[in-house]
């Protein structure tokens, strides 16, 4: 049985070899009959344009928040009950509207007190004068006695009743002092329960109530004011500190702005960096005429962190992205003027629409492939023309190779759009 299955194989393998032999001499045969014919060498379509230049700022995208130009949470100093609350939640209050008043019954009886204690030393004051012209007129009286019938322990009495006098008036000046500061200090409680709006703000939510017992720095309610301008903060990092200084314009987006982005400008930036994040906080002042931002809300913040500079453009159909690098091709003649592509490696940058910026490995206006060049190679040889038999498509002119002279590329200078048109440089 292994003879004949040894036999089998061999003639199976012999066979196979002698069809293999026929076929390579008719092939043979066949390029021996057309040796001296030329050799067809395939193509491909593809749009050709050229590189192009646009002025592009980098930019980094930051979350910034809104802040009220002033904002306060209202408190109590004094510890008291609650007689009356002069707002509603929500709504717009003017500077010095009472907000709340607190029961002051108390501290007016005691006002009343200070006040009677200072009409008490007003009185002292004038009988001490009283007191003082007499001791006064007594001393003169006898001093002018030229007798030695007025012992000098006379003017010695008389002398120290008039200083007893001047030094009782000056304790009653110094009583009706203290009773006027009593007066100041209760006039400042009265005014310190009755607490007011320090400017025209929006009120937020009420949470006193008439009756209610409010212990000493109770919050009642947070201010925001209310003004054409508000403040928007955001923070950037320490190594875009030096782009970020007063007077940079930066652009905001966000619902409440408008569908455009804004422009708005750095009036402030903090002194420190933060030591958690690192980052330095930045603030800009927004229009707000229209009351759309509230404060609290958040806002895109788009940031230049470099002067403008120019960079080559190309339509971004016209990269090959491969996890090995990024390429294109570039469309020139080879040593015999044929039109091929050749596949460069190139550096990205930026998306911009429909165009993307190169920053390195193309010159502009150098020719690349756009559309269709997905389906080329290394060397092909390309003719311009719109890939896939559409409007225009197919190769230009008759046969391989006749767009050596310039293709269908636009003006150089100018970016290019995946449908071939000279589209607007982008900044």
């Amino acid at each position: 049985m292994n003879r004949k299955w040894i036999v089998g194989t061999t003639v199976v393998v012999v066979a196979a070899v002698a069809v293999a032999g026929a076929i390579a001499a008719v092939k043979g045969r066949e390029r021996g009959g057309e040796a001296g014919a030329p050799v067809f060498e395939p193509f491909e379509a593809a749009q050709i344009v050229e590189a192009g230049v646009t002025t592009f700022q980098p930019t980094a995208d930051m979350v910034g928040t809104v802040f009220a130009m002033r904002s306060v949470m209202v408190r109590n100093e004094l510890a008291a009950r609650v007689l009356e609350v002069g707002f509603d939640s929500g709504e717009v209050v003017e500077a010095g509207q009472v907000l709340v008043r607190q029961d002051d019954a108390t501290d007016r009886a005691d006002l009343e007190a200070a006040l009677a204690s200072v009409r008490v030393a007003e009185a002292s004051i004038e009988q001490g004068d009283t007191e003082i012209a007499l001791a006064e007129v007594e001393l003169q009286r006898l001093s002018a006695v030229q007798s030695r019938a007025i012992a000098e322990v006379e003017l010695d009495r008389a002398r120290s009743r008039l200083d007893a006098a001047r030094a009782a008036r000056a304790r009653w000046v110094a009583e009706a002092d203290q009773a006027r500061a009593r007066v100041a200090q209760v006039e400042s409680r009265i005014e310190k329960l009755t607490i007011r709006a320090p400017f025209r703000a929006r009120a937020g939510m009420r949470t006193v109530h008439e009756g209610q017992y409010l212990a000493e720095g109770t919050d009642i309610v947070g201010l925001q004011e209310l003004s054409d301008t508000i403040y928007l903060d955001f923070a950037v990092p320490q190594e875009y500190a030096e782009r970020a200084r007063v007077g940079t314009v930066v652009m905001a987006s966000g619902a409440m702005l408008g569908p455009e982005p804004a422009r708005i400008e750095v009036v402030a930036v903090d002194a420190t960096v933060n030591n958690s994040t690192r980052n330095l906080r930045i603030r800009a002042i927004v229009d707000n005429s229209r009351g759309a931002l509230v404060p609290g809300m958040f806002v895109q913040v788009r940031v230049p962190i470099d002067a403008p500079s120019e960079h080559v453009v190309v339509p971004s159909v016209a990269i090959r992205r491969a996890p090995y690098g990024n390429s294109v091709f570039v469309i020139s003649a080879d040593g015999s003027g044929e039109t091929r592509a050749f596949q460069r490696f190139v550096t990205l940058g930026e998306t911009l629409g429909e165009q993307v910026i190169v920053l390195d490995g193309l010159k502009p206006g150098e020719r690349i492939a756009a559309a269709g060049s997905f389906k080329l190679r290394d060397g092909v040889k390309v003719v311009s023309g719109q890939p896939g038999g559409g409007p225009g498509g197919g190769p230009r002119g008759a046969g391989a190779g006749s767009d050596r002279a310039g293709g269908s590329s636009p003006a150089s200078g100018g970016a290019t759009t995946a449908d071939g048109q000279h589209g607007p440089e982008k900044s």
